[in-house]
């Protein structure tokens, strides 16, 4: 798993799009936090030179960069497993004197360096511009050092998922559509079946709906960063109170998950990186180019596809409030998504160009 040709083939194979991860890294994270001090000092001045009161204000969210930054890892994957069965070329890598299940940890540990690298720079550079620049007046680094480990945790389990659904589907168009389900999977499915639950009963949809979206997000991946949010807001003309009305010593209010919704994205590490080396030594070229190369996951995933799409179009069309109407939306778009589905499973992709 440490041979230096597979992890050259590996980054020759991907390295604009580890290029674009960088760069993504590097505006989206430490840029604008450079960014974000130059527009507070410009504040300052201004309002010295209107004699207004100056009010330090900074807001950073962790959702946001794991949404660029996993979209990017999604395509690092599509573009080491799912480019692979679409020109052909993992023949023949197979071919190589190479286990399998090296090379797939190979592809494994070059996603999870470059993460790792990425989150220890821009940690430094935030490090640093804190004590040169603006911020350092108004700011602790102590959440930083929690946004971070968040983030990497959260990154990692991203591209472990991305790497393994490549192992199950037949080219790279399928893998990044998969992908992006399955991740989105736990955000959506509370409010499908609260929507459902509340077409049936008398029951509020925004009760039922809150309590299973904080049920599911001890499972979601994205858990520890949605609601993961640092604030730093000085007004010298109020008192440090936050929305709740709970008093500040300082200008800090961040907010931080429970450490419990890091569960989900470990224990999707723990079971979808054995899962996928698993899956890759058993994979077969017969099959690539299809949606899924394993017939039987064909029915799984029409069955779950169907019911998620007749559920949407039932509620889309009829709504919470008629239940004939739910079922005349919810038959109708299941049966037009199965002759869809039908056809795009029966379909067969394959680019000879690499």
């Amino acid at each position: 798993m440490f041979q230096k040709a597979l992890w050259l083939r590996t980054y020759q194979q991907s390295k604009y799009v580890v290029w674009l991860f960088w760069f993504v890294s590097f505006y989206t994270l430490s840029y604008k936090y450079y960014m974000a001090s130059i527009q507070q000092l410009y504040f300052l001045n201004d309002n010295k030179k209107w004699n207004y009161v100056y009010h330090y204000h900074f807001d950073l969210t962790l959702i946001d960069p794991v949404i660029l930054l996993g979209g990017v890892l999604i395509v690092l994957a599509c573009t080491l497993i799912g480019w692979e069965r679409q020109n052909n070329s993992s023949d023949l890598l197979w071919s190589m004197p190479f286990k399998r299940s090296h090379i797939y940890i190979t592809k494994w540990l070059f996603g999870i360096c470059n993460i790792a690298a990425i989150i220890v720079l821009n940690w430094g550079l935030f490090a640093i511009m804190k004590k040169t620049t603006f911020h350092n007046k108004y700011q602790i680094f102590s959440p930083f050092h929690t946004y971070f480990l968040y983030m990497l945790i959260v990154l990692i389990a991203i591209y472990t998922l991305a790497l393994c659904i490549g192992t199950i589907a037949g080219n790279i168009l399928s893998q990044g559509l998969l992908t992006a389900a399955i991740f989105m999977f736990p955000l959506l499915f509370p409010s499908l079946i609260s929507a459902v639950i509340a077409v049936h009963s008398n029951t509020d949809f925004h009760e039922d709906n809150g309590n299973m979206h904080r049920v599911m997000e001890n499972i979601r991946i994205s858990g520890p960063a949605e609601n993961f949010h640092i604030r730093f807001d000085y007004n010298p003309q109020n008192a440090y109170t936050d929305n709740d009305g709970v008093r500040h010593n300082e200008p800090n209010f961040t907010e931080i998950p429970l450490v419990k919704t890091l569960i989900g994205p470990i224990v999707n590490i723990i079971i979808l990186l054995p899962l996928g080396i698993y899956l890759y030594v058993r994979s077969v070229n017969e099959r690539n180019g299809s949606f899924l190369i394993y017939p039987k996951l064909q029915k799984i995933f029409m069955v779950c596809a169907i019911f998620c799409i007749g559920i949407s179009g039932g509620l889309i069309i009829g709504g919470t409030h008629s239940l004939l109407n739910f079922y005349v939306g919810l038959f109708g778009t299941s049966i037009i998504s199965y002759f869809l589905l039908s056809k795009i499973l029966r379909l067969k992709v394959s680019w000879n160009f690499k």
